[in-house]
């Protein structure tokens, strides 16, 4: 008789059900791992990863608690055995039962987020590479880092994480700031979920525009004016809505995320009623709703992602670095608009309608060589992993 082989459980960090990018994310990483040997899902519960969505993934439930400069993570492994044993028989594993972490955040290491969260995920960073675990960083993004306590923060990410896949080269620069040169673990390599598969709906009668806002934009949390750029972000909006439906497209405005978006695609709507909001949960339909436009404005990424992957044309709206460097990525940094006025929006619509055609034989070419660099991520990956 064999032996049953040991549980290989991979934490899969930064991803939640309510943002669709983040939820993208996480299928693409559950797709990258379905040829590690033996692979069981471990998931943290938050706010956007409630118990029910996170059951019907399978997955081990996390024992950690967090808040702000308290972490008893650590030291809830330390409970005793028999204790720990009647934890695992509800479904929950401790951060010492973990075996690898993949940490798909997207964006969240920099000066624009809490201190402590840096200073956290590099003290378990550093507990993994002790452990001699895998603790490995998917394409994102990353900075700046500008304080001497973000810093050192993320020198040591840097120095103990096993692989660390960076977006893009500005925020390779950024992490440079904090150790330079760079160790060899530290890659850049695009976004991962070019290559997932959307899930197929009906054709549309007519065709569509896709207008994704994006509450982070406008957010004070982000910035200082929010007040001001609200109202001209709304303005910009309407702009492209009201152009577009006068460019014989029916306008929809799709929520990409959850209330606050809802809430942004509500205001455009009330003063270009014309326009649909498009509420759709299931993230890869909502990439093949996107995929079925003609044309996509987008303040979302992933937002953007989901078209230019698909061959549609898209127009984005800058509030980080990240959005330029991707953009670049698809050969589309021409439509990254940085400062969004209606003027701006305008302009950006009248000269992709007109360069439409060969726009979209130049997103083909880019989506092979972009799934060609996945590929080699993934491989990379494999190295660190017991795959079959």
């Amino acid at each position: 008789m064999n032996k049953q082989q040991s549980p290989y459980r991979i934490e899969i960090k930064g991803v939640q059900f309510r943002n669709k990018g983040a939820y993208l994310m996480l299928l693409a990483c559950l797709q990258g791992l379905q040829n590690v040997k033996n692979m069981e899902l471990v998931l943290s519960p938050g706010p956007n990863l409630p118990y029910p969505e996170r059951a019907r993934l399978g997955a081990w439930q996390k024992l950690a608690f967090r808040r702000k400069s308290i972490d008893l993570t650590h030291w809830i492994s330390r409970l005793p055995s028999p204790l720990i044993r009647l934890f695992n028989r509800y479904g929950m594993v401790t951060e010492q039962q973990v075996d690898a972490v993949l940490e798909a955040s997207g964006f969240a290491y920099g000066d624009q987020w809490p201190l402590q969260f840096l200073q956290n995920t590099a003290r378990e960073v550093e507990r993994f590479a002790k452990a001699g675990k895998p603790f490995i960083f998917m394409p994102q993004a990353f900075g700046p880092f500008e304080s001497k306590e973000s810093k050192a923060a993320m020198r040591t990410i840097i120095q103990h994480a096993r692989l660390l896949f960076v977006r893009d080269a500005v925020s390779r620069q950024h992490l440079e700031s904090c150790l330079s040169p760079l160790p060899a673990h530290v890659i850049q390599s695009p976004d991962f979920t070019v290559g997932l598969s959307p899930q197929a709906l009906p054709a549309a009668a007519s065709p569509y525009a896709a207008l994704i806002p994006n509450n982070k934009v406008i957010s004070p949390y982000h910035h200082p004016n929010a007040d001001q750029l609200k109202d001209d972000y709304l303005a910009a909006f309407v702009q492209a809505a009201d152009q577009l439906h006068q460019a014989g497209y029916a306008v929809k405005l799709v929520n990409h995320e959850g209330k606050e978006d809802a809430e942004l695609c509500q205001h455009i709507q009330a003063r270009a009623q014309h326009a649909e909001v498009v509420e759709i949960t299931n993230p890869l339909a909502v990439k093949a709703y996107i995929g079925g436009a003609s044309l996509v404005v987008s303040s979302r990424f992933h937002g953007a992602i989901n078209a230019l992957s698909q061959g549609v044309p898209c127009i984005a709206t800058s509030w980080s670095h990240k959005y330029r460097q991707m953009m670049q990525d698809f050969g589309m940094e021409a439509y990254c608009i940085e400062t969004l006025t209606p003027a701006s929006i305008q302009q950006s619509i009248n000269q992709l309608l007109a360069d439409q055609a060969t726009a979209c034989a130049e997103l083909k070419v880019r989506k092979e060589i972009l799934l060609q660099k996945n590929q080699q991520m993934w491989q990379q990956l494999y190295q660190q992993l017991p795959v079959d």
